[in-house]
């Protein structure tokens, strides 16, 4: 049988991806030489034009602030400027710098302005440029790069104004100091011109596709097209790398601003670095209308495959709405229907699951139906056997108290263990309680079988720290402390001849790791431990029997017979039905050597902040 499977794979590959996957690589070829070729060729010749422009305006300005500070005139000024003493003086002298400076800039025709400062600590400044302002008042920090090489021009690491105006851009400004072996009165020269070019350059790179960002020597940008939370990061990092061979390797791939650039970087000279961005998505655009080429194939394609698709389907069509009416019948109660197999492999595997869903519903309603009648039985015997509690309790009491009174101790404390036994079996007690509790209720129990056996047995207990608080269906220990005194030291149920010697009966308990699914809690206040089991055995070294026999007692019917009226099958089943499988009893023994009747339990504890009911 041909599965749906490989029809539906086969009709795809053939008729949709091997064709679309054709497509897609062809142009994703075109794509990626057409943008590799773009940005390569034209982005390289573009960052040497930019870098070369920079160059030669940074050139410009080196050589008029080497000029100044090597002109013997400027140096005489200064030297008088720094000497007045008097306002007169100084004014004098401050007249003849600014004749200087304003030839200065006559004859370099640029805007800006120079700073003189003179050994002494006084500065002198002069401006053409009217947004400059406190040119005087700068600090001599900024001078450090020049004061450590003295002699040479010192680019400054910044396109803003260093001056306390704010708003001021694109001002290339330079330090120079004299040199040492020279004598002169100027401490340092700084010189800031604008360039109108960085103006332009920015402008140029205005279209939200292209960008260029210019880096200091520090590694921050110092010029951006770009908004200003776009210029770290990843872009940033740019500025530290090494200079790339021409070509497709020129080209790198960043993330900024929430788009991906392809990044063209290249150093300059001066420490500066150039790095002009295209936007990937704004390239792509380009070679886009190459994509209007696939979308009438696929056209074409989709639908040659919606006219296979429905001749296909109506093949599947009639067995699915048979199937369909055959869900309806079982809805309404009709569980005898049963669906024919198909020719088709997955509707034959449907058809199969479908009949096995249905025939497992059969069983689980008769399953439930048995155990619904169970249940009711049970009830009925609980209410056969039910007595008012409160009655008893108070009857007990009463008799309690008048063997105290006539000092009738034995009397007196086996009617106290009778009411213990008698208030854990009250139906109104809850489902659970504590080991501890149902231990004391054994401790109970054996004192009123002391009275009528005497001292024909012992009780031992080993618990094991931390069991105490574990959780146990109410009355599960006492039946079976009473199966061997009753079977195994005194002769039998039967009457037969009791043991010669004392016997010995051991209730132990601990908690062992096993990989158990955690069950279901029949009260809401409890929580299951994890990975833990409850084991709780009950040892006597009585008659013992033979193990098929001690194997048939889990399946035998709850005996009426005892003081609990509860048999060891009776409490196997409570188990089943509280926690169900794996938990329940085991029993072990052998002829006139011993009987071990094991509990497993759920390791069930109180959760923190519940509170039981009272018995």
């Amino acid at each position: 049988m041909v599965t749906l499977s490989r029809r539906f794979s086969a009709a795809f590959i053939l008729m949709v991806a091997l064709p679309s996957l054709a497509v897609s690589i062809a142009l994703a070829r075109l794509y990626l030489s057409v943008l590799q070729r773009t940005v390569a060729q034209q982005a390289q010749v573009t960052a040497e034009q930019v870098a070369e422009n920079i160059q030669t305006e940074t050139d410009n300005v080196a050589i008029l602030a080497s000029a100044l500070i090597h002109d013997a005139e400027l140096q005489q000024l200064a030297g008088a400027y720094a000497g007045s003493s008097g306002a007169t003086a100084r004014y004098l002298a401050s007249r003849r710098l600014d004749e200087k400076l304003v030839s200065f800039f006559n004859y370099t025709k640029q805007v800006g302005a120079v700073v003189v400062f003179v050994k002494d600590g006084t500065a002198y400044s002069y401006s053409n440029y009217p947004n400059l302002r406190g040119v005087a008042s700068i600090d001599r920090s900024i001078l450090a790069g020049a004061q450590a090489d003295p002699g040479r021009v010192f680019l400054l690491d910044t396109l803003d104004a260093v001056t306390r105006n704010i708003g001021e851009k694109n001002m290339i400004t330079l330090a120079v100091c004299p040199a040492r072996e020279e004598e002169s009165a100027i401490d340092a020269i700084l010189v800031m011109f604008r360039v109108p070019y960085f103006d332009g350059l920015v402008g140029r790179w205005a279209d939200p596709g292209s960008a260029v960002v210019i880096f200091g020597r520090s590694g921050k940008p110092i010029l951006s097209s770009l908004p200003e939370v776009t210029t770290g990061g990843e872009v940033g990092a740019l500025a530290q790398l090494a200079p790339v061979a021409e070509g497709a390797e020129a080209v790198r791939e960043v993330r900024a601003g929430g788009s991906a650039w392809l990044a063209t970087v290249l150093p300059m000279t001066s420490g500066w670095t150039v790095v002009l961005l295209a936007d990937r998505a704004v390239l792509s655009r380009r070679v886009t209308r190459y994509q209007w080429y696939l979308y009438p194939a696929l056209a074409l394609l989709g639908i040659l495959f919606l006219l296979y698709a429905e001749v296909f389907f109506a093949r599947i069509a009639a067995p699915i709405r048979a199937m369909v009416g055959h869900m309806g019948r079982v809805g309404k109660g009709d569980y005898a229907v049963r669906a024919s197999s198909q020719g088709i492999h997955e509707l034959a595997e449907l058809t199969h699951g479908f009949n096995a869903m249905v025939q497992e519903i059969e069983r689980l309603l008769a399953e439930r139906d048995q155990s619904e009648r169970e249940r009711l039985s049970a009830e009925l015997d609980a209410l056969r056997y039910q007595i008012d509690p409160h009655f008893v309790a108070n009857t007990l009491n009463s008799i309690r108290l008048m063997s105290l009174a006539a000092r009738a101790d034995a009397i007196a404390g086996m009617t106290r263990d009778l009411m213990r036994v008698l208030s854990d079996s009250y139906a109104g007690a809850g489902k659970l309680a504590e080991l501890a509790r149902e231990v004391e209720n054994v401790r109970a129990y054996v004192g009123i079988m002391k009275v009528r056996f005497g001292e024909l047995f012992s009780v031992e207990y080993a618990l094991e720290p931390g069991t105490e608080a574990m959780l146990a269906l109410r009355t599960i220990l006492q039946p079976i402390v009473e199966n061997s005194i009753l079977h195994g030291f005194s002769g039998g149920a039967a009457g037969g001849p009791p043991r010669a010697g004392r016997g010995v009966i051991r209730v132990a308990a601990r908690l062992e790791a096993r990989a158990v699914p955690p069950p279901a809690s029949p009260e809401p206040w409890a929580r299951p431990v994890s990975g833990q089991v409850l084991v709780v055995e009950i040892r006597d070294d009585g008659s013992g029997m033979e193990p098929e026999q001690a194997a048939a007692l889990l399946r035998a019917e709850p005996e009426r017979g005892g003081l609990s009226r509860i048999g060891l099958a009776n409490v196997h089943r409570r188990i089943r039905l509280n926690f169900g499988e794996p938990y329940g009893l085991e029993v072990e023994s052998s002829p006139g050597a011993f009987t071990l009747v094991r509990y497993l339990l759920p390791a069930l504890v109180r959760a923190p902040a519940a509170e039981a009911p009272r018995a």
